[in-house]
């Protein structure tokens, strides 16, 4: 009977199984970070493309005004 008890597992499994799960979560967690950065990037980029957008249309106008004053 002691042929069919199961094996106490080594060290070096025991070992391997722990990085191989702190692998996996430091994965998951960089994982993470680069969502967020790609998202929040998107959002930033909106945000310019307002401001540009603002900016144009103030200078396009300023133009229009000078050119009104000089005539």
């Amino acid at each position: 009977m002691l042929a069919m008890a199961p094996p106490e597992t080594p060290r070096t499994h025991r070992v391997l199984k722990g990085l191989t799960i702190l692998a996996v979560v430091a994965m998951a967690f960089l994982a993470g970070m680069l969502v967020e950065r790609l998202r929040l990037d998107a959002q930033r980029e909106d945000m310019l493309r307002r401001y540009d957008r603002v900016l144009r249309q103030y200078r396009e106008d300023q133009m229009i005004s000078e050119k009104a004053i000089r005539r």
